[in-house]
């Protein structure tokens, strides 16, 4: 068996814990089939982000190796004793793409972007980046001349 480095468990941790704490502001987000450069796509009330997640142990985070197309940027500072890592101690951040390059590095100068209603609500109700198109239902009964006369 393979086995796991401290990156790529610190990593993966990282992008869980953003995922579970989306699902109690009723946003669902999971990593893309293919791995095309987003860590996570949410959607949440018919709005879809792509979510970069940079997870650190330490005080601040960088940015470097960010993709060019993402929407959000999903800061999580992991709260760590020795080995231990304490989830619910833990803080995630949202900053939108256009703010990045202007937030702090800091983690503790990023309580604007930490995850509550309001900064969800916001980061979530824009149509204009992604919305969805007006199309019929495929789920509708099918007409006369749609219907198949074999199978």
């Amino acid at each position: 068996m393979n086995g796991i480095t401290t990156q790529i468990k610190v990593g993966t941790l990282g992008e869980l814990l953003v995922q579970l704490r989306l699902l109690q502001f009723d946003v669902q987000a999971a990593p893309p089939l293919k791995d095309s450069g987003n860590d996570l796509i949410a959607v949440r009330h018919g709005v879809f982000r792509a979510i970069q997640v940079k997870t650190t142990t330490g005080s601040s985070y960088q940015t470097n190796g960010l993709p060019d197309h993402y929407h959000l940027l999903a800061v999580v500072n992991l709260v760590k004793d020795s080995d231990v890592i304490f989830l619910d101690e833990s803080r995630v951040f949202l900053i939108p793409r256009e703010r990045v390059m202007s937030a702090p590095r800091r983690c503790d100068q990023l309580n604007e972007y930490s995850l509550n209603t309001a900064h969800v609500d916001g980061l979530f109700s824009d149509q204009r980046l992604c919305p969805l198109p007006d199309v019929p239902s495929r789920m509708s009964a099918p007409t006369s001349s749609t219907r198949s006369s074999s199978l």
